[in-house]
């Protein structure tokens, strides 16, 4: 049994497509409120699942910074009940958490953080996505809602993008990973105004401020971290030295070293 929480998000809608496919699945989202340690004791009871995806997450940063503590609840003790229940049944946990953990300069990117840091501590396996375009509320979504003849809305920041087809395959590939934390090759940073010029061809734009908890270069990995090729697949590895747990790796020399 596999066990999805966070089913009605974006990536968390289309993994259940994919895993349903072959795979017997348990989906949930807001009808269980991961906070919640006896709900989710009780679930974890209820099905006993082998692989749990945990997705689940108050996912804006704009949202966590005017409610740092809900942030909190869900991200940080949401993901420490998961794991406590996983524990107990014996189940593995592949976390998703974001580029905004780099560093970070938010309430949620902090709260993700420190979400990754239980996973990895409990010998789970982190799965750390960049902007996805095809994702539910963000301004590819936004940009669709403008009126033809009226300018594009972009605000002056960098973003990595990877596809939503990158991230499905990358937290399938998770469940038979070892602990670690793992990133798709976004490519290159991109402006966002270059973005919506790709987008959108000889339209006009008109640039708008950030929004609150929205920086202006989101980084490819923090400061201290580097990024490992992992054995000829398509995607690496995000190492740490505060990383409790150190995966064996197949090469000497992390990506970018001289």
């Amino acid at each position: 049994m596999i066990l999805v929480t966070g089913a009605a998000g974006s990536v968390g809608r289309r993994l259940v497509e994919r895993l349903r496919e072959s795979e017997e699945v348990y989906a949930t989202d807001i009808e269980v409120d991961v906070s919640n340690r006896l709900l989710v004791r009780a679930l974890f009871e209820q099905i006993s699942p082998e692989i749990v995806f945990h997705l689940a997450g108050a996912k804006h940063a704009f949202e966590g910074e005017l409610e740092p503590m809900k942030a909190t609840q869900v991200n940080v003790n949401g993901t420490m009940n998961v794991l406590e229940a996983a524990k107990s049944v014996g189940a593995k946990v592949v976390f998703s958490s974001t580029c905004k953990a780099c560093d970070p300069e938010t309430a949620y990117g902090a709260t993700k953080l420190i979400a990754e840091r239980l996973v990895l501590n409990a010998g789970g396996v982190v799965v750390r996505f960049y902007n996805i375009p095809e994702s539910d509320g963000n301004v590819f979504r936004l940009w669709e809602t403008i009126p033809e003849h009226d300018p594009i809305p972009v605000t002056d920041c960098w973003r990595y993008f990877i596809s939503m087809e990158q991230a499905l395959d990358l937290t399938l590939a998770a469940r038979d990973l070892p602990c670690g934390r793992y990133v798709c090759d976004p490519g290159l940073s991109l402006h966002m105004q270059t973005v919506a010029e790709r987008l959108y061809p000889r339209r006009e734009t008109i640039e708008v401020p950030r929004r609150r908890g929205d920086r202006f270069r989101e980084p490819l990995k923090a400061e201290c971290e580097e990024i490992w090729p992992y054995k000829g697949a398509p995607y690496c590895e995000v190492r740490s030295p505060y990383d409790v747990r150190q995966p064996a790796l197949t090469v000497s020399v992390p990506i970018g070293a001289a």
